[in-house]
Formats: C-alpha cells, sequence, structure tokens
C-alpha cells in the first residue's frame, strides 16, 4: 500500500465530530448510591524543615497541605485546598524551607515556589517559571551570610539559587550521568555557613560538594548499606556547626557526616517503630550545636524526632488511612465485585457491586522487581475476565502487575521505566482486550497494546498528548486524549485510528456502552459528557458540588449492567448511576 494512498485511507476513516454538534437531549442518569467515603492520614510528610523554637513546617504531600505543629505535636495551623491552580492551593507539596518567618514551599505539581507566612499560614505570594519539577527546597546562604532559598529540579538536573524575594542569582545545572561532575534526578540541595551546597545526587547514590558558585569540589558514597553509602539519598540538611545530614531513603536512615564526606553517625532504622522508617523522605535539623533531627517518613504517614544524641525523641502524626474509604481514588473496574484504585493511599480496595459495601484491601507501598505488592501512586485497575485476574497500573513505578482478585500478585508484569518500545513512563490508565491489557502509556503519550502471555507490546499508537483513560467495547479502544481535548477511536486488533470526536475539554475518563454510546469526565470542568456512537453530544450531567449527582474533578468511569460508575476523586468516592437512555 503506498504511503498516499494510506493517508487517504486515515483521512477517510478520520470522522470529526465536536462539541458543538450536540444532538437530542438525553435523559439525565438517576443517581443509585455512593461507595466508599473520604480516608485520609493525619500527614503524608514528603519534607519539612523547623524553626529556632522548634515548630516544624511540612508538605503534607497527600493531602495537597502545608501544616505546621508546635515541638509538643499540636497543630498551629493547615492549609490547602485541591482545585485548579490557584491562591492557598497546593498540587503534591514536596518539600518546604523555613527562612525569617516564611515559609517557602515547593509545589511540584504546579511548577513553582509558594510564600506563606510562618505565623498563621497565611499566603504571600508564590513565583517560579523555570521549573519542569520543583522537587525540593531548602534554605542556605551566600558566603557573606545573605539567605538564599535553593530550588532542586530533578527533572532538569539542576539547582536553583534565589534570593528570598524569587530573584534568580544562579543556575548550577549538570549533565545527566554518573561521573565526576554529573547529576542524576538530584531532589535537595542545602548550603553550609561558607555557602558551599551539598546536593544529594539521587540516582546516582552519593552527595555531591560543590563551592558557592557551582564548581564540583568532591563527591562522596556508593550504591550499598554501609556507613557512608547510600540508597537513594533523597534530602540533605546542615547545622550550625557545618554538619551534614543526608535522608538515606531506601536505606531508612539518616546519616550525619562533617563536610568533607567523614561519617559521624546514624539516625533511625527500617521498620514502622518509634524511630523507624518505612520509607525516609527528608531530613530537617532544629538550632543551635546541639539540634534535634526530624526525618519525614511518606509513606508511613509521620515525622520522628532524634535528640542529637541519636534516641528517639518523639512521634508527629496519627498512621496511614483507615480502611474502607479514598483519598484521591482513581481508576475503577467492575464486576460483581468493584475494584478502586486509591492513589494516594497507595493501595486497592473491593468492594462489593451490589451493595458497595467494603469487603478487602490489598497492596503497601513500595517497588522493585523483589515487592510486586508494592505500589507508587497507582492509577488504575482493569478486571481480565480470560485470565481471572486483574491488572493494577501501578503509575509511578512504571509497570503494570498482575493480581488474583484477592490481591495476591501472580508473579506477572510488564514495563520498565523509559521511552522505547516495551517501556512505560507513568502509565495512567489500563483496560483488557480479551486477554491482553490496552495501557495509557501517559507521559510517553502513547497507546500500545500489551500481549500478556509475551509481556510485550502487540501494537503502539502515538500521536496523543497525555492520554489519561482507556477503554475497550467490542472490536474499539476508546482513548481520553486528555491535553488534546478529545477522544479518539482505534481499532483493537491493529491500533490503527478509526475516528476522532474533538471539542471535548479536559478528558480523564472514557467508559463506552454496548450500543457505542461514549461517556466522558471532563474533570476541570466537573461534569460528565454523553455523546452518541456518531459523536453527537447528547447531554452534559454534573457540576462543581459534593451532593449526590455533584463532582469535584471526575476522572475513570466504568459501565457495568447499565449503570455508570464515577470516580469522583476530590470528593472521596465513588458515584454510581442508572443510565436511562443507554
Amino acid at each position: 500500500m503506498g504511503k498516499t494512498f494510506r493517508i487517504a485511507v486515515i483521512a477517510l476513516l478520520s470522522m470529526v465530530a465536536t462539541a458543538a454538534q450536540a444532538g437530542a437531549a438525553g435523559v439525565a442518569p438517576t443517581y443509585l448510591r455512593t461507595i466508599g467515603h473520604p480516608s485520609h492520614a493525619v500527614v503524608y510528610p514528603s519534607g519539612l524543615d523547623v524553626d529556632s523554637s522548634g515548630n516544624i513546617y511540612v508538605a503534607d504531600t497527600g493531602n495537597d497541605q502545608v501544616v505546621a505543629y508546635r515541638p509538643d505535636g499540636s497543630q498551629i495551623w493547615r492549609v490547602g485546598t485541591r482545585g485548579n491552580k490557584g491562591v492557598g492551593r497546593f498540587s503534591n507539596p514536596r518539600d518546604t524551607a523555613y527562612i525569617a518567618g516564611k515559609v517557602y514551599v515547593a509545589d511540584t505539581g504546579f511548577n513553582r515556589v509558594d510564600v506563606l507566612n510562618a505565623s498563621d499560614g497565611s499566603w504571600v505570594t508564590a513565583w517560579g517559571t523555570r521549573f519542569i519539577s520543583a522537587i525540593g527546597i531548602s534554605k542556605g546562604n551566600l558566603p557573606n551570610g545573605t539567605p538564599v532559598v535553593l530550588v532542586t529540579d530533578d527533572q532538569q538536573n539542576a539547582v536553583f539559587e534565589f534570593t528570598t524575594g524569587g530573584t534568580l542569582i544562579r543556575t548550577i545545572q549538570r549533565p545527566l550521568g554518573t561521573g565526576q561532575g554529573d547529576f542524576n534526578a538530584p531532589r535537595d540541595a542545602a548550603t553550609d555557613s561558607a555557602g558551599n551546597i551539598y546536593v544529594a545526587d539521587y540516582a546516582n547514590d552519593r552527595v555531591v560538594k560543590l563551592s558557592p558558585t557551582g564548581g564540583w569540589l568532591m563527591s562522596w558514597g556508593s550504591h550499598a548499606s554501609a556507613h557512608g553509602q547510600f540508597l537513594r539519598p533523597y534530602g540533605v540538611a546542615v547545622d550550625a556547626s557545618n554538619r551534614i545530614y543526608v535522608a538515606d531513603s531506601d536505606n531508612e536512615r539518616i546519616q550525619k557526616f562533617t563536610s568533607s564526606g567523614g561519617y559521624l553517625q546514624t539516625y533511625g532504622s527500617t521498620g514502622t517503630g518509634n524511630g523507624q522508617f518505612q520509607q525516609l523522605r527528608r531530613v530537617a535539623v532544629g538550632a543551635g550545636t546541639s539540634p534535634m533531627v526530624y526525618g519525614a517518613d511518606l509513606w508511613d504517614d509521620h515525622i520522628d524526632r532524634f535528640t542529637q544524641a541519636g534516641a528517639f525523641s518523639k512521634r508527629y502524626g496519627g498512621g496511614p488511612a483507615p480502611v474502607g474509604g479514598f483519598n484521591e481514588p482513581s481508576g475503577i473496574a467492575v464486576d460483581t465485585n468493584t475494584f478502586v484504585a486509591d492513589s494516594v493511599n497507595q493501595r486497592i480496595e473491593r468492594f462489593t457491586t451490589s451493595t458497595g459495601a467494603y469487603d478487602l484491601t490489598w497492596g503497601d507501598r513500595g517497588w522493585g522487581a523483589n515487592d510486586l505488592s508494592g505500589f507508587n501512586w497507582p492509577r488504575d485497575v482493569t478486571i481480565n475476565e480470560t485470565s481471572k485476574t486483574v491488572w493494577v497500573a501501578d503509575t509511578k513505578n512504571n509497570r503494570v502487575t498482575q493480581f488474583t482478585r484477592s490481591g495476591t500478585a501472580t508473579g506477572k508484569t510488564f514495563g520498565v521505566a523509559g521511552s522505547a518500545v516495551g517501556d512505560l513512563h507513568w502509565p495512567w490508565a489500563v483496560a483488557s482486550s480479551g486477554g491482553n491489557v490496552v495501557v495509557a502509556d501517559t507521559w510517553n503519550s502513547r497507546v500500545q497494546l500489551w500481549d500478556t502471555s509475551r509481556l510485550t507490546p502487540a501494537w503502539t499508537q502515538t500521536g496523543f498528548n497525555f492520554p489519561k483513560d482507556v477503554a475497550v467495547e467490542g472490536a474499539t479502544v476508546y482513548v481520553a486524549d486528555t491535553m488534546n481535548n478529545r477522544v479518539v477511536e482505534l481499532n483493537a486488533s491493529t491500533g490503527a485510528v478509526l475516528k476522532t470526536i474533538s471539542g471535548i475539554t479536559d478528558p480523564e475518563g472514557i467508559a463506552v456502552t454496548p450500543a457505542g454510546t461514549i461517556w466522558v469526565a471532563e474533570a476541570g470542568q466537573n461534569r460528565l459528557v454523553e455523546i452518541s456512537a456518531a459523536g453527537a453530544v447528547v447531554q452534559t450531567f454534573g457540576k462543581l458540588g459534593s451532593a449526590t449527582g455533584q463532582f469535584f474533578h471526575p476522572t475513570h468511569l466504568e459501565i457495568y449492567s447499565g449503570d455508570l460508575y464515577v470516580t469522583d476523586s476530590w470528593n472521596d468516592r465513588i458515584q454510581v448511576f442508572k443510565l436511562n437512555d443507554a
């Protein structure tokens, strides 16, 4: 087949319908029931800092908030609401820095630095247009003692140094690599009293020491667990005596060093008891020559405080979220059971579909080839009737993993981080197609059909922009092509484009009736759109709110036995409706 003929065929098949082409008014769905309820941990700490009085300021990542605690553990204030980018809102805040009465927040999702008043959490300002991922923030100073703010961007392999007013002083950007002079996904940085900069060079398992102007001075560390070695150092802090503290995240400990890398001491160990960590993220130190030391454990939902000598002193936080509810549920799969990807709580929950009653939970927080039960922000789940199993899109682990219906890992998994065919980068959605699995490989902006017997892609279709959901009905794959604001239909056997439906706004969920009627979740519009099989808009349904029939950032959808299941993500629930014109 010649190129010209192929283009003509594709053009013929691509029947475009816009949202302005509304068809006959549909009959609104009828509310049936709600599955689940809000269930949040007290705090999901990813980063923190402490002032001279011992008050701590925490980036509460999983609640999209910032919270301040007194030394005795009582809360001073808590700020932040979920929603579109704006004043008083955070999206995945990852770290904080306290400087002279202000709290600086690395707001990773909104790619900015937010500045708050430390006294009450009130918003002061926000700045930053240079970031891809503002993942770390810390206080520092120039050699003359002038305070500065250091922002680490692991996607750009860079550390940005700013004045406290947000003026860029310098950018320290290094090539991606493992040699002297390279960075590999740096996660945090801090300075000593002379202005030397210490960088947690995360994927290189080392700490890098730079001059005040960014020149390479030295590094220390290697991939292991002995003193002075690291498994993914995530945070770094410096005390008044220029001792360096490193959050050695996968070794679940804080290590203390001299400014030239000499090992001094360890704080903490692996576990769930006092003074132990499940996923240490960052470290902070108090004031004075014998400061308290603080470790933020993101995955066990607490902060532990140690004396300078290494003794456990206090725990902040209330432990994991209770089961049976959600914190930002995302994906859903339905038959006689309803399976929900409870993303922020890093777990899959199962409910009885007929009643909505909670049944069981599985999953823990982790990753690696030997930890198939571990999740890292799972975004979707699908039931595979051929194998009688479920597959989970383990999004930030860049893989899809198979489980029994009761949550036991079968040993089957596919995907590793990357962009080549056979790699995945933040897979956001999965849908079964016979015995195989269709994957929205979101950050690679493509959709793939994976052969689950060979664990390799059978076909790959590109040309998408951040697709966030997929559905299969009969011989067709339906794609919510989120940032292209459209729905795309593909041939399930070959991946060839069959049709596009444009004019949809921010689609993050899609489901299809056996008759071919399409339902789309317009997440940013807080509503659903019904589209006929011919591509005409039939009706919109829902609006912003928390009452039944209202939504706050609806995402994935599912249709089962004539009922529509809506993941009402920021309301932390699943709403079920009867389709009256299916």
